[in-house]
C-alpha cells in the first residue's frame, strides 16, 4: 500500500534509530529450530551492530524463554544462550521476552522512550514469527520500522494444508513483501549502514 500511495518510510540510523536485534540464539543453529541462510543473515547482523556501536546507537538484544525443560529455548538449556558472533557486549540490554512480540510483557517500549528513540531497525530471527510480530507491533505503537532483509532468517515450513513444504526462501520472501507493504521500510544492510 506504500507503492500505490506514493509513500515510504525514513531507513533508520544510529542517529534516529534503535538496532533490535532479536533472539540470536544457539537454538536456531543447534537446537531444534536450525534456519536455512542462517550464516548470511548473522554476518550481516554482525555488520549492523558494529555499525550501531561505532556510532553510539542504541543497541537492545532480545532473548527468547519458553518453558523450564520444554523442547525449545529452555531457559536453563544449552541453546538459550546467544550466538556469540552477535552476543552483547558491556552494558548492552538484554529483553527477555516469552512471546513472539518483543513488546509484550517486557520494558523494550520504555527503554525506547528512556533513550528518545523514535524509530526501530529489526534483525533477527525467524522472520515470519518473531520479526514479523515484533515489527507489526512497533508500527501499531507509532515507530517507523526498517527490517535488514538479509539479517533475517527463517526455516521451511509444513504447508497447512499437508501438501508438501514451503521452502524457507519462498516464505521469507513472502513475509518481507507483506510487511513492506504497509508495516516496514525492508531494505539491505549495505543500504542501511549507507544511509548514516
Amino acid at each position: 500500500m506504500f507503492e500505490i500511495a506514493g509513500a515510504s518510510l525514513p531507513v533508520g540510523t544510529p542517529a534516529t534509530a534503535a538496532l533490535i536485534v532479536i533472539d540470536a540464539q544457539e537454538e536456531y543453529r543447534k537446537g531444534a529450530l536450525p534456519l536455512s541462510g542462517l550464516a548470511p543473515a548473522l554476518e550481516h547482523m554482525a555488520g549492523l551492530i558494529a555499525h550501531w556501536r561505532a556510532h553510539g546507537g542504541t543497541l537492545i538484544h532480545i532473548a527468547h524463554h519458553g518453558e523450564a525443560g520444554g523442547p525449545m529455548f529452555d531457559p536453563d538449556g544449552p541453546y538459550v544462550s546467544t550466538m556469540p558472533e552477535v552476543a552483547p557486549r558491556g552494558e548492552e540490554p538484554v529483553v527477555v521476552k516469552h512471546v513472539p512480540n518483543a513488546f509484550g510483557g517486557t520494558d523494550l517500549q520504555a527503554r525506547l522512550q528512556e533513550r528518545g528513540v523514535g524509530q526501530v531497525v529489526l534483525a533477527g530471527f525467524m522472520t515470519h514469527v518473531c520479526v514479523s510480530t515484533t515489527a507489526r507491533m512497533a508500527n501499531e505503537l507509532g515507530y517507523p520500522v526498517t527490517i535488514a532483509e538479509d539479517a533475517v532468517a527463517t526455516r521451511d515450513l509444513p504447508c497447512a494444508d499437508g501438501d508438501g513444504i514451503l521452502p524457507a526462501a519462498e516464505l521469507q520472501r513472502a513475509e518481507l513483501a507483506m510487511l513492506s507493504d504497509i508495516f516496514a521500510r525492508v531494505v539491505a544492510t549495505d543500504a542501511i549502514i549507507a544511509a548514516y
